[in-house]
């Protein structure tokens, strides 16, 4: 037994400056907690919730790997306190002729609406209450769902009368949140684990965590490097990597106070509140599929592709 690295040790190492090449020695931790051979299931129980643990390496007296235990396989997965919003009132213009009859939230992928798989994967990870934002169409996105209801979920509806922004419906909530909750665009298909999401919110106590994702792109001519008229370098077709806000984010009930009624209010906005009064931001980077459904092209894309990712929708 060397030592372990956990999905978010990698993150936070990316957050710090890794890369996909920098040795996992630097990330890595060298005193990992293990467990007995043989040591009784309760025992392990007790271990791994008494030390905030999901993975548990079981070694034998020559501190050789025997197995691992998940936390899950230990314990029935149980519904947890937090809640999600998932904003689904958009036009979808940028989809034309698409959108036109059907909302965005309800275009099929797979067999399914958008909406449908983004609230089956947040009840797989223990999310049960789910509040929908709805404005355009938004008697077909409620019709959908009266006939086709999703198992173990408690699904709730927050109607726009006007377009409150990507922000403003939260202050359509019956109530405020005791727990941090979930929010996120109606057109994002990504298979993010949200309890590793919830963990490392609150291990980055901040009041708000936004999900982000490496974007890539090629200039397709040559850089110049000038000082005054004159030509000091040229690259040619360089490559940049930048960070993009991913659309999904865990927001501490306290933010709410930002939220007025009846106002429009973006994310980008209470992001900047977040960072100038309440505490700053954590990242949270994303590394699995992502896709934004914007365009008849990334629509295309997500039909053509969702078949052979369609298996990391599963936990």
């Amino acid at each position: 037994m060397i030592g372990t690295v956990t999905d978010g040790d990698i993150r936070r190492g990316i957050i710090r400056g890794a890369d996909l090449t920098s040795p996992i020695e630097n990330l890595m931790n060298r005193k990992p907690i293990t467990a007995a051979q043989n040591t009784p299931d309760d025992e392990l129980l007790f271990l791994m919730t008494n030390r905030s643990i999901k993975h548990l390496p079981v070694v034998d007296r020559q501190m050789h790997v025997v197995r691992l235990v998940q936390l899950k396989d230990l314990i029935s997965r149980k519904p947890r306190p937090n809640l999600a919003v998932i904003m689904a009132g958009g036009l979808g213009s940028r989809l034309g002729e698409i959108t036109r009859d059907t909302p965005k939230p309800l275009l099929p992928v797979g067999g399914r609406p958008i909406l449908a798989i983004i609230i089956e994967q947040l009840r797989r990870h223990g999310i049960e209450n789910i509040f929908v934002s709805i404005n355009y169409k938004a008697e077909k996105i409620r019709g959908y769902f009266a006939e086709h209801p999703v198992a173990g979920v408690n699904l709730s509806f927050l109607e726009e009368e006007i377009f409150l922004g990507t922000a403003g419906s939260l202050s359509l909530l019956p109530e405020r949140p005791t727990e941090p909750f979930i929010l996120m665009n109606g057109d994002i298909l990504s298979p993010i684990n949200f309890g590793s999401l919830l963990e490392f919110h609150q291990t980055g106590a901040k009041p708000l965590t936004v999900c982000t994702r490496e974007f890539s792109f090629q200039i397709p001519y040559g850089v110049l490097q000038m000082r005054g008229d004159e030509l000091i370098d040229i690259e040619e077709k360089p490559s940049h990597s930048i960070f993009i806000n991913a659309g999904v984010y865990v927001i501490e009930p306290s933010m709410l106070e930002h939220v007025r009624p009846g106002e429009k209010l973006d994310m980008p906005d209470l992001i900047k509140l977040a960072i100038s009064r309440q505490g700053g931001v954590s990242c949270y980077p994303v590394s699995e599929f992502w896709l934004d459904i914007g365009n008849p092209h990334d629509y295309s894309k997500a039909r053509d592709n969702f078949a052979s990712l369609a298996g990391q929708y599963e936990y």
